[in-house]
């Protein structure tokens, strides 16, 4: 199979491989530190907007206003980053991103702070899926599922240990810095972020003769088509059950232990990312060339730890850690199956059309989770929605049997050489 670049673009490389400081640890350094910026965000950010004035409805209208923006901005600026090179969107999104988060922490009043919190929003989606795909388009033919899989897990390891990071620095820096302040320097991290990319990552070559919407509608008809179904249902899959446990684990902690102490809080959230970190790292162990087998597998067992807990069968911090691992594990297995089936042309906007449908089954778990709470409890709430995640995943796990497609891994290399004899390029 032909990989040969196509005119103007960087020799394809193992990425990660080779340099004083390979690409895979820019990615791994990157991901870290914007992901600790916004899990030091997201602690206060709430609490910040209430301090200005707003009433429960206005805060809950303002965060509906960025997360419309944001679910708006996802798919075209997939294809944006297919259009026009990955760097640049990455750079733009990083500058939006952090423009909005020191907008946000300097703000006086509320319109400015919406206006931060749209800004956030958008940039974050613009930002979406840029820094795998700088990576995993330079990775040729030659083995790749394996390194596939190991910028995959690299970037899920990251961002976990951002996740650390951001619940450690809110812990410690919160007995002294304002929580207006730790958003601001977050978002001054984001845009040093922003200025360093064009000398971090290497140019992307862009597709500028192809329109928007066309890469949007090819991208939506193939991640629709049988050969994408069990990867979306399976990640519809990881999201139930990723929502399900973001909703109910303090309702669950409140319940057990009381609020009187918030600190318990920020110790429960500690336990929880490390943990989803180890599940992400111990990815390196399964079967790289069967994630379709094991994805589904280890998502149907997500939902059983929560419900033990709802119900104290378990320890309730002991069923959190439990499934925030098996989400850790499972995330990245499901990213590793859609990386290695999308195409180089197309795979910011594939990753951004099954970042939308995921984002729909978000908003199912999280309304959903209230209204059965309200009206039979938190273990009913939790049972039931830990029911829909098992059952999308035997789903996921029965249509990879009848679409034998979906684990073609061979496809997307195909896809890929017959651009490149084209003439066309990824």
């Amino acid at each position: 199979m032909a990989t040969t670049p196509s005119p103007g673009e960087p020799p394809r490389t193992p990425s990660g491989e080779g340099g004083r400081f390979p690409l895979l640890a820019r990615l791994s350094l990157y991901t870290t530190v914007h992901t600790l910026a916004d899990f030091a965000f997201g602690a206060v950010f709430v609490t910040v907007i209430i301090a200005r004035g707003a009433e429960p409805w206005a805060v809950g209208a303002t965060l509906a206003a960025g997360h419309l923006l944001g679910l708006l901005m996802e798919a075209p600026s997939g294809a944006m980053g297919d259009r026009y090179g990955h760097r640049r969107l990455l750079t733009a999104g990083l500058a939006v991103w952090g423009t909005g988060l020191v907008v946000l922490g300097t703000a006086e009043g509320l319109a400015l702070t919406v206006v931060g919190v749209c800004l956030g929003n958008v940039g974050a989606s613009l930002k979406s899926g840029t820094l795998i795909a700088i990576l995993v388009n330079r990775v040729g033919d030659r083995d790749r599922s394996r390194r596939i899989a190991r910028i995959v897990r690299v970037g899920a390891v990251s961002a976990r240990t951002g996740s650390v990071l951001g619940a450690a620095s809110v812990m410690v820096a919160g007995t002294w810095l304002p929580a207006e302040t730790m958003i601001a320097l977050g978002g001054v991290l984001v845009l040093l972020l922003a200025v360093l990319a064009p000398w971090c990552f290497p140019a992307t070559p862009g597709q500028p003769d192809r329109r928007i919407s066309a890469i949007v509608l090819e991208s939506v008809l193939l991640v629709a088509s049988r050969r994408f179904v069990p990867q979306v249902v399976l990640a519809l899959s990881l999201m139930v059950a990723t929502m399900l446990l973001v909703v109910a684990w303090q309702p669950m902690l409140l319940a057990e232990y009381g609020g009187e102490d918030v600190r318990l809080n920020g110790l429960v959230l500690l336990l929880m990312s490390l943990s989803l970190t180890a599940g992400a790292a111990c990815a390196r162990w399964v079967d790289r060339d069967r994630p379709h087998l094991w994805g589904p597998l280890v998502s149907t067992g997500i939902g059983l730890p929560l419900v033990l807990a709802a119900y104290g069968v378990v320890p309730l911090v002991a069923g959190l850690v439990v499934a925030e691992f098996l989400i850790g594990l499972g995330g990245v297995l499901s990213g590793v199956w859609s990386q290695l089936m999308f195409t180089d042309a197309n795979r910011n906007t594939m990753f951004s059309a099954m970042t939308v449908a995921t984002l729909v089954g978000s908003v199912a778990t999280t309304g959903s989770f209230g209204w059965l709470w309200e009206l039979w409890g938190i273990p009913f709430a939790v049972s039931a929605l830990a029911v829909a995640a098992l059952v999308l995943a035997v789903a996921a796990m029965v249509l990879t049997r009848l679409f034998p497609e979906s684990a073609d891994f061979t496809w997307a290399v195909r896809q890929n050489d017959v651009r490149e004899d084209a003439g066309e390029g990824p």
